[in-house]
């Protein structure tokens, strides 16, 4: 088959026409992708070969497009259904950016028929990734799509608000029934609390000043922080030594999953985030592949129900699986909205 791959790190993707077509297995889908977007976790791998278990390798692990084949065991979609989400990474058959992938059944989300195609591209990995920080992360209830919670007293911040994942992670800890204040730039601010962010702090102001804006607002209700950037450590340490005191157990978690955070002040659980092995068929990454597929039951519903809004994308102009790499160029610049790249036609 058609698409892109890489056979060593640091390499250029090359387009070939010789990639095996994968086959699905009892549980899994056969899905044509019609668009990907780009995620930061592509130039790592590229740059580092991390998380590639096999080469060559191809790129691309948040895409949306049709079901071609269903596995045997499979009940939830037949050919023809229209999906999305982050298929995986790193292994045979993961790759977005070729004429086809496997999903896996449990972890592919069904695309409400008022998203487009190339909207639903854009959300599997920024949503599923605020979502493992949100509800596993900070200890936070999956919300019933159909009945949400009153909103509490108990507040969230959330640094990063204004980027793809800060953005999706303002929307469900609402939508989950905590207040949130969000860390974002000037520019950044109306789109936050357009998302549902109560109060923002700009992270440009001193660390001083927005821990005092910060617990001038909570007033002894924040137990929860998610750092959607994975540049924030030295804030968090000094937000918690400012609360260790005040009563409650404190939750915090990350994207940065590389730093030691066994030593931050109060004894807060913390939790990093890494979606890097999902959809991985072994026992070691089982807790993690139950852990997202709970959670796209939800997102699936907020998304069909209007209750999530998708974020903000832009579609490259450029199309084909070799637009990729103009893609990723075009992400750079981009760095507020995901960017989606058209791989083939429906």
């Amino acid at each position: 088959m058609k698409g892109l791959k890489l056979d060593a790190p640091r390499g250029e993707y090359q387009l070939v026409d010789d990639l095996p077509e994968p086959s699905p297995g009892p549980n899994q889908l056969l899905v044509k992708p019609i668009y990907g977007s780009i995620n930061p976790v592509d130039e790592l791998m590229r740059n580092s070969g991390l998380l590639i278990v096999s080469w060559p390798w191809t790129p691309c692990c948040d895409v949306a497009g049709t079901v071609v084949k269903v596995g045997d065991n499979v009940t939830k979609f037949k050919a023809g259904d229209q999906v999305f989400g982050c298929q995986g990474l790193g292994f045979p058959g993961s790759g977005g950016a070729a004429e086809y992938c496997l999903f896996r059944e449990d972890l592919a989300l069904r695309k409400p028929e008022d998203v487009p195609l190339a909207a639903a591209a854009s959300i599997g990995v920024g949503s599923e990734t605020a979502a493992m920080g949100v509800w596993v992360g900070l200890n936070i209830q999956l919300p019933d799509p159909q009945n949400l919670p009153a909103t509490s007293d108990e507040w969230v911040f959330i640094l990063g608000g204004g980027g793809n994942v800060g953005a999706y992670a303002v929307q469900l800890a609402k939508l989950s029934g905590y207040k949130v204040i969000a860390s974002v730039s000037s520019r950044s601010v109306q789109s936050a609390i357009a998302a549902g962010a109560d109060e923002t702090v700009d992270y440009k102001d001193s660390v001083d000043s927005q821990i005092a804006k910060i617990k001038a607002v909570t007033k002894g209700g924040l137990h929860r922080i998610f750092d959607a950037t994975s540049f924030n450590k030295p804030i968090v340490e000094k937000l918690l030594e400012s609360t260790k005191d005040e009563p409650g157990q404190k939750y915090f978690t990350t994207v940065n999953n590389w730093d030691d955070f066994s030593d931050l002040p109060g004894s807060p659980q913390v939790h990093l985030i890494s979606l890097g092995p999902v959809a991985r068929e072994d026992a070691e990454h089982a807790e993690l592949n139950a852990s997202v597929s709970k959670a796209v039951v939800v997102i699936e519903q907020l998304l069909a129900l209007g209750k999530l809004i998708v974020n903000e994308y832009v579609v490259a102009d450029d199309t084909g699986f070799e637009a990729f790499t103009a893609g990723t160029k075009l992400q750079s610049t981009k760095a507020a909205k995901k960017v989606v790249v058209k791989f083939q036609s429906e």
